[in-house]
Parts: C-alpha cells; sequence; structure tokens
C-alpha cells in the first residue's frame, strides 16, 4: 500500500467535518429527519476508516522500495 503524507489525511479531515454536518441538509431534501447523533456516528466512523489507511500504509512498505535499498 502507497504511504501518504500526514498533510493529505488533515486536508480530508478537515473536509469531512463541514461535509457530515450538511449531510442533515441533504437528507431533508429528500423528506429524512436525520437525528445528529447518526451525523456524528457516519462522521466518527469515517474518521476511523481514515485512520486505517493511514495506519496501514505506514505499516506495509511499497514492494519497490526492497529494491531499491539493495
Amino acid at each position: 500500500m502507497r504511504e501518504l503524507p500526514p498533510s493529505v489525511f488533515l486536508i480530508l479531515i478537515a473536509f469531512s467535518i463541514p461535509v457530515a454536518i450538511e449531510l442533515r441538509t441533504v437528507a431533508g431534501f429528500f423528506g429524512v429527519d436525520l437525528p445528529f447523533v447518526a451525523v456524528i456516528v457516519f462522521e466518527a466512523v469515517f474518521l476511523v476508516a481514515l485512520l486505517i489507511v493511514y495506519v496501514m500504509g505506514r505499516l506495509s512498505p511499497d514492494p519497490g522500495d526492497d529494491a531499491s535499498a539493495s
């Protein structure tokens, strides 16, 4: 898995918070009354998924890194 710099994840987190809050507005357009707790749960699941992708990228080296080291 390719390692991405931490700045990419910080930008994704910064953009995901307002998008998650606006999820209530989008749900309202379709007549769904989405509770704020559901938005918090959605954001928490998304942030955990981002954290897992980030950690997996840090733990598993690229296959090309072994060839360039020797």
